[in-house]
């Protein structure tokens, strides 16, 4: 059964064309840097919602939140340690 709605399918689908799976690891920088910027998104989408509860603001504020979920969930590569 399906649960996201098509503005949630639309934002996740495009997140993984992009990017690959959630567990799919990747670099830790990116991922930390993703997740900052998501967070920031995340919280103007909020005020801009809270003042304007509008359709657009609507499918921005979710859109912000399907990133910062994918991000927040995204596996890290470990460090590969090197040997002598």
């Amino acid at each position: 059964m399906e649960i996201m709605n098509e503005t949630e399918n639309f934002v996740y689908s495009a997140l993984t064309k992009e990017y690959g799976d959630n567990w799919d690891a990747m670099d830790k920088d990116i991922v930390l840097e993703k997740r900052q910027a998501c967070n920031k998104f995340y919280n103007s989408r909020v005020i801009k919602f809270r003042e304007n509860q509008s359709a657009s603001n609507y499918n921005m504020l979710i859109t912000a939140m399907i990133s910062l979920q994918f991000w927040n969930q995204r596996k890290i590569k470990e460090p590969i340690m090197e040997t002598l």
